[in-house]
């Protein structure tokens, strides 16, 4: 375990090494695992400055969503999940991060069921300097700015936030890595994508029904949102039975979940991998219908958490439909959000097509990942399976 320094430990401390903690905190937002969700840039952004300047009793739910997300005075946490959903994204982001740099000698860790942010150093002699010139949001390495205009900015983050939409880039007709090629056939059909959204039901005692979205797939929706708003994708949200088969014929789709989605069941139903139903949940598993392979969750339990769960991910050009298909769908919530970021982020994405066979833009491919959970948090989803066809 690294050694934890509090907030006002690094406040003591020489101020000789702010150019190392400026420079770490710049490649941590500018890295692939960050990169694509300019959100959860502000976000982690906004965290550490806040924490760093001695106002981390300030950091609440509210304040995040003030002053990062735009939200107005009217905002509701037991109404609107955003900050816990981004939040949740952040931590998912910075396990990435340090999974592909394990020797960064600085950590920021952001705690289960809290804001403020932990820093953490491999060696305790090492001096934390106070954070005075935050780099903020970097795209690509820039000059260092003030930490007065660091604050500024993310103060300002509703007019940062209102201006996203107005840059959105054009997605690229000569794309580059194997996700833009994964997702050209989407831009060239010039339709909305549909994401389906499987409701999860509850009776309550007095005979009403609860609706309730699974944590995994609203972490999903974001992670999809950030990726087809900054390439220009337009896209339609569509809950539950509000979906019908004449739009999938219409328009290419996401289905989000496993066997919480009719959707998501029925366009894998057939296929080499498929979701298999028990007579309980721990029973249910993913099968190979070639090799008779089955992945369960790990440690399940009725609760819905696991240690470790699979998930199908499959892009399919479905006869049915007509249309394209992309199936994000997890044995448990959480392999739905893992396969779902496997659609989203390039280098994941990549594992994915490394060994595929020529022309694979054009064909239809299955692939059966793992993540390991720590609480609601999935790990960077591990290829074990594919199929192209």
């Amino acid at each position: 375990m690294l050694p934890q320094m509090t907030v006002q430990e690094l406040q003591t401390e020489p101020r000789s090494l702010n150019d190392r903690i400026a420079d770490h905190v710049g490649s941590v937002l500018a890295s692939p695992a960050f990169v694509s969700s300019k959100r959860c840039q502000q976000l982690l952004s906004y965290l550490v400055t806040e924490s760093i300047e001695g106002r981390s009793e300030e950091i609440t739910e509210r304040t995040i969503a003030y002053a990062v997300f735009g939200k107005g005075q009217r905002f509701e946490p037991s109404e609107d999940s955003l900050v816990r959903v981004k939040a949740h994204e952040v931590r998912r982001r910075l396990a990435e991060y340090y999974r592909d740099n394990p020797d960064a000698e600085l950590r920021i860790e952001l705690p289960l069921g809290g804001y403020v942010p932990m820093f953490r150093t491999k060696a305790p002699s090492e001096p934390i300097p106070v954070v005075n010139n935050l780099p903020v949001v970097p795209l690509a390495p820039q000059p260092k700015i003030t930490r007065r205009r660091a604050f500024w900015w993310m103060g300002g983050a509703a007019i940062a936030a209102a201006a996203i939409p107005a840059a959105r880039y054009t997605f690229s007709r000569h794309a580059s890595t194997p996700l833009d090629r994964l997702w050209e056939p989407v831009a060239d059909a010039k339709t909305p994508l549909i994401i389906s959204i499987p409701i999860l039901t509850t009776q309550t005692p007095n005979g009403s029904i609860n609706d309730r979205v699974g944590i995994g797939v609203a972490a999903a929706i974001s992670t999809a949102a950030d990726f087809l708003n900054a390439h220009g994708l337009p896209y339609r949200l569509r809950f539950g039975p509000a979906l019908t088969f004449a739009q999938l014929k219409e328009q290419p789709s996401l289905l989000l979940g496993g066997f919480t989605s009719n959707w998501g069941m029925w366009a894998t139903n057939g296929l080499r991998y498929t979701l298999v139903p028990g007579a309980n949940w721990a029973d249910s598993y993913i099968a190979d219908s070639q090799s008779g392979k089955q992945w369960r969750a790990e440690n399940l339990k009725s609760d819905g958490y696991a240690t470790a769960d699979y998930a199908i991910v499959a892009r399919l050009f479905h006869p049915g439909s007509g249309q394209i298909m992309f199936v994000a769908a997890g044995i448990t919530t959480f392999g739905t959000e893992g396969a779902a970021s496997v659609l989203f982020h390039p280098r994941t994405f990549a594992n994915v097509v490394k060994d595929a066979p020529p022309n694979w833009e054009s064909k239809n491919f299955q692939a059966v990942v793992k993540v390991s959970i720590l609480g609601t948090t999935p790990s960077v989803p591990e290829v074990v399976a594919e199929h192209f066809w």
